[in-house]
């Protein structure tokens, strides 16, 4: 939280003990409430994001769009977890999802990239089951998010503020 990045960062300059360097929390198109006064004190203090599940469990690759649920996949494995399959969350992706298509962009390196480019991100943290995934995720550092793209992926977050945090 804020409150405890903020009281870590004060107990180490009162203690002179080592200054927290990071914060490891979730961050993805459908989670971006770090945006609301973490990111403020990550810039300033110089402690970054790391951020967790930039691809919000697998659900911003797309493989889910449609009820699809791949065999091997992560929402096969744990049918339980809900955080992504509420009615909000579902049209962000699909609108996300169009906006990669808009732009010729692959949905998976559009939404790491995303979280890559923010002020506050020191690192996105990655997870991939297969090669193909992985030089997938890693191919995202050579995309190009335009000002058009940002522009409308913020405006779904403006129709659909943080559904799935």
């Amino acid at each position: 939280t804020a409150w405890g990045l903020s009281k870590f960062l004060e107990i180490s300059k009162l203690k002179d003990l080592p200054k927290m360097m990071s914060v490891q929390n979730p961050y993805n198109l459908l989670n971006r409430t770090y945006e609301v006064g973490l990111a403020e004190i990550s810039v300033r203090e110089k402690s970054g994001l790391l951020a967790y599940s930039p691809l919000a469990f697998g659900y911003l690759t797309g493989k889910y769009r449609n009820n699809n649920l791949p065999e091997k996949s992560r929402m096969k494995l744990f049918k339980d977890f809900t955080r992504y399959k509420n009615e909000n969350g579902q049209k962000a992706i699909d609108e996300y999802y169009k906006i990669s298509k808009k732009y010729n962009l692959d949905f998976t390196q559009m939404s790491l990239k995303f979280c890559e480019i923010q002020h506050f991100t020191t690192s996105v943290i990655i997870g991939a089951t297969t090669m193909e995934q992985l030089k997938t995720n890693i191919e995202s550092v050579n995309v190009n998010l335009s000002d058009d793209v940002i522009k409308e992926i913020n405006q779904v977050q403006t129709i659909y503020p943080n559904p799935c945090p």
